[in-house]
């Protein structure tokens, strides 16, 4: 069969489908869109090929932003649950093709996602294995050059012992996901949330020199122990501050905040467990984009041009697992995410 009628019978099938349907060349610029989505726009597509696409309305600047994304980054970028145009909310999947050298954007009704949706199995299990390796992989080669310049015999020792934890944690990180690339709790005991926040700040820092003068932390020093496995939670804490770090990094009054507390507010349950204990991570980078909404805890949703937007699914998964949750609060200069937790069930009355 030729390849002329495939083509054909694909562009048909495009401006029959049921939901609106845009594509955009590799500069972002219009090239197509269906019927479905003229009518959704209210705009022909004659006009909407005139200038820069986001400019002709609001909605339009929305979808831009995310056809931007997956234009910048070459790969696929979802917007869920996004409140657009009339009979929302929606969800937005820009897919790129290498073969084309274009995104096409599909605009479909809304599925539940967010924290909760994460508790099934995510998706990209080896992608989102090799990306939960790298911050112990970078610690170990932080410890590694200290090694290197180190003269002093005992504290050569102790770094050495450094990279054996973590290389033992790595071991470990990538024993939970033999299981069908599934997470799943390992081994579990009484964890210090101010204790798990020191670790992961030093392990940072090891990693990223960067972050050595912009760390802060405020802690709870009463604050009763979580239970869990301790290597995914240090492995969630470290997401967020290699998440704040990025988004503050370059910046001249950097700030990132590690503070601990107890919450007994609205937000302090998941269904009907309690979850009292809080982490936060707070940054003074420029806020998480409206577009995103709760689908940043999707796998494969990022505000990076260059990441792959698998970290928030991994920790809002494993916040589930342990009965807690993962939310946030972002504006322009200020963005908190808060690791919420029950307590250790050896306390509890």
């Amino acid at each position: 069969m030729s390849e002329a009628p495939v083509t054909e019978t694909a562009d048909l099938a495009a401006e029959m489908a049921a939901i609106p349907l845009l594509q955009f060349a590799q500069d972002g610029g219009f090239i197509w869109a269906n019927t479905q989505a003229e009518e959704w726009l209210g705009l022909s597509q004659r006009v909407m090929r005139k200038g820069r696409f986001g400019t002709h309305s609001p909605l339009c600047s929305h979808l831009a932003e995310i056809v931007e994304q997956a234009c910048t980054a070459r790969r696929t970028v979802v917007g869920l649950g996004l409140v657009l145009g009339q009979g929302g909310p929606f969800d937005l999947h820009a897919r790129w093709s290498d073969e084309k050298g274009s995104v096409t954007l599909s605009v479909l009704p809304h599925r539940e996602s967010g924290a909760r949706a994460s508790e099934a199995p995510a998706l990209g299990f080896g992608r989102m294995l090799a990306h939960e390796l790298k911050n112990p992989l970078a610690s170990v080669r932080g410890a590694a050059q200290l090694i290197k310049r180190e003269t002093d015999i005992d504290a050569a020792a102790e770094l050495a012992h450094v990279i054996i934890q973590d290389v033992d944690r790595i071991t470990r990180l990538a024993d939970h996901w033999s299981r069908v690339g599934d997470i799943r709790l390992g081994e579990q005991s009484p964890i210090n949330l101010n204790h798990l926040a020191v670790a992961a700040m030093e392990s940072l820092t090891r990693a990223d020199r960067d972050a050595a003068d912009i760390l802060r932390e405020g802690f709870d020093p009463s604050l009763p122990n979580v239970f869990g496995d301790r290597d995914l939670l240090l492995q969630v804490v470290l997401n967020l501050l290699r998440n704040a770090l990025d988004a503050v990094r370059g910046q001249a009054d950097a700030r990132i905040r590690v503070e601990t507390r107890f919450d007994t507010g609205p937000k302090s349950r998941t269904g009907a467990n309690s979850t009292p204990l809080v982490l936060s991570v707070r940054d003074n980078g420029p806020g998480i984009p409206d577009t995103l909404g709760s689908g940043i805890f999707t796998p494969f949703v990022t505000t990076k041009p260059a990441g792959e937007g698998l970290g928030l699914a991994f920790a809002a998964r494993v916040a589930a697992l342990h009965d807690g949750q993962l939310d946030y609060e972002s504006q322009p200069g200020q963005t908190v995410f808060h690791l919420r937790l029950p307590i250790a069930r050896e306390v509890l009355p």
